[in-house]
């Protein structure tokens, strides 16, 4: 098991978007629990679906609630009320004089399979792994007990609404497909996905407490850099520490009565960590 850590900062103002969109093949809704694939605009894509439309993300002019992370989800709403699963991202204006708003346009697509897209998964309940996520070549290494390695990892992004006024803090844990990777002899193991699955909810609980410990401490615009990373660091040592503890009390999975007490701990560890966000 291998892991890679995140750590983001992005220093804009907040607004709220004027959302406008061009439907030209509505397809049937996505629920709450499908994703939506976000292509940014120098990631290519190639379309074997359906285009829906464009859709837009604008500024009023005296706009509020328009970071990047805010006007993301507006418009992935927006995809899934109209039936699709990508959003290609082809225009982004970042903040600049003129406007204090990320102003975003995209292409939306729905997709037979969007797995076969995906990069990175985000953590989320209902989006568990396959080994069809494991897209990476197995690399030599001297541990013989490892079968597969995940590359998960967790940080933080802040929209400083402004001066003295209480920082929006957005965590996320990441899954990365294209380093991620299991011997093909091991594909197929459920006990072996089971820990994988294990190491990628780890990392989430640690996104969690991430977000937990910036927020109790009520940073503000001028504390948030060198306090945020402090506090980024002391849960990257924790949580790099618990991984390691983790391969040793369970051998990498091979102990199967471990795995199932580490896979119980960290679920009740989620449970815990959503009723206090």
């Amino acid at each position: 098991m291998k892991y890679f850590f995140l750590l983001t900062i992005l220093t804009i103002m907040s607004c709220s978007p004027n959302i406008r969109s061009k439907i030209t093949s509505k397809q049937s809704l996505l629920s709450d629990n499908e994703p939506v694939l976000v292509f940014q605009k120098d990631e290519p894509f190639d379309n074997n679906g359906i285009k829906i439309g464009t859709i837009r993300a604008g500024d009023y002019g005296m706009s509020t609630n328009c970071s990047y992370n805010e006007v993301i989800r507006t418009l992935i709403q927006l995809a899934k009320q109209n039936g699709a699963n990508i959003l290609k991202i082809t225009e982004h204006k970042t903040p600049d004089l003129w406007s204090t708003c990320d102003r975003i346009t995209a292409q939306i697509y729905r997709v037979p399979d969007f797995r076969k897209y995906e990069k990175e998964i985000v953590w989320s309940p209902n989006r568990k792994l396959t080994w069809d996520d494991f897209k990476g070549s197995p690399k030599p290494i001297s541990n013989t007990n490892v079968a597969a390695t995940s590359y998960c990892g967790f940080g933080f992004e802040t929209n400083r609404v402004a001066l003295f006024k209480k920082i929006k803090i957005y965590t996320k844990a990441v899954f990365d497909c294209k380093l991620s990777w299991v011997t093909q002899d091991q594909v197929g193991r459920q006990d072996l996905l089971e820990h994988e699955q294990t190491h990628f909810d780890l990392c989430e609980v640690y996104s969690r407490i991430l977000r937990k410990r910036i927020e109790e401490k009520k940073l503000t615009v001028f504390s948030i850099e060198n306090e945020g990373n402090a506090i980024f660091k002391e849960v990257y040592d924790s949580y790099l520490n618990r991984q390691e503890l983790y391969e040793k009390e369970t051998n990498y999975g091979l102990n199967r009565q471990k795995q199932i007490e580490w896979t119980k701990k960290v679920e009740k560890e989620l449970a815990e960590l959503n009723t206090s966000l």
